[in-house]
C-alpha cells in the first residue's frame, strides 16, 4: 500500500519534532557535563548546537502551517499539528536554557572556589530524562506521561530549593565566592525551568492522545 500524501506529511512532522527532542535532551546533558567537568569546549558546542535547534523549530513551524493550509486536517491529525506547534516552543526554550547553563559554566571555568554539588548532577539527569520521557510518550502515545513527569518535576523543585539554600550559606560563609555561588544558583534555576517545560510537553501529549486538557491539573 502506497503512503498517502497526508501520511507522508504527518510522518515528516513527527520526525522533525523528535529530532528537536533528541537535540534538546542532548544539549541539557552536555551543558551540565560542561559545568561539572569544567569543559569549556563542550560548553561552546552546546551554544553552537542551539542554532540547529532554532533551524528545526522554523522547519517544524513551516511544515505544520503547510499541512494545515493544504490538508485542512480534523480529529487526531489536527490535534497532532496543534500539539507540535505548541510543544516546539517549549523545546526551543529548553535549548535556550541549556545555552544559559553552558555560558554560566564557561564563567566558572575561569576561576576557582566553590564547585557544583552532586545535587546539580542529579537535577541535570532528571531534567534531561524528562525530555526523553516526553519524546518516548510521543512515540508510544502514552497518556499517563504527565503524571510521571509531574512527580519528577517535584523532585527537581526540591533539589533546586535545597541547592539555593546551600549557595546562600556558601555566600554568607565565603563572601569572596558570591559570584561563583550565584552562577551555580542560576544553573539550578535553569534546570528547574527545563523540567517545567518538559512537563508542558507531556501535558500536550496527553491532549494529543485522548483530547484531555490536563494543564494546571493538581
Amino acid at each position: 500500500m502506497h503512503e498517502s500524501a497526508t501520511d507522508y506529511d504527518i510522518d515528516h512532522i513527527r520526525t522533525l519534532f523528535l529530532q528537536m527532542c533528541v537535540r534538546a535532551e542532548s544539549m541539557v546533558r552536555r551543558a551540565v557535563r560542561s559545568v561539572v567537568e569544567r569543559d569549556a569546549e563542550l560548553g561552546r558546542s552546546v551554544i553552537e548546537t542551539d542554532q540547529e535547534l532554532d533551524r528545526l523549530e522554523i522547519e517544524v513551524d513551516r511544515a505544520c502551517l503547510r499541512f494545515l493550509a493544504l490538508r485542512q486536517p480534523v480529529g487526531r491529525d489536527l490535534r497532532l499539528v496543534t500539539t507540535v506547534l505548541k510543544a516546539v516552543t517549549d523545546l526551543e526554550r529548553i535549548g535556550d536554557l541549556a545555552v544559559n547553563i553552558a555560558r554560566r559554566g564557561l564563567e566558572l571555568t575561569r576561576g576557582s572556589g566553590v564547585q557544583p554539588h552532586l545535587d546539580l548532577v542529579r537535577m541535570g539527569e532528571l531534567a534531561a530524562d524528562m525530555v526523553r520521557v516526553a519524546a518516548d510518550a510521543f512515540v508510544s502515545d502514552d497518556p499517563e506521561v504527565a503524571a510521571g513527569l509531574r512527580e519528577r518535576d517535584r523532585e527537581v523543585d526540591r533539589l533546586n530549593r535545597e541547592s539555593f539554600q546551600r549557595w546562600l550559606d556558601a555566600m554568607s560563609a565565603h563572601p569572596s565566592q558570591a559570584e561563583r555561588a550565584l552562577a551555580l544558583t542560576s544553573i539550578s534555576r535553569h534546570l528547574e525551568r527545563i523540567a517545567d517545560h518538559a512537563v508542558n510537553v507531556g501535558e500536550m501529549i496527553v491532549f494529543l492522545v485522548d483530547g484531555r486538557d490536563v494543564r494546571h491539573a493538581p
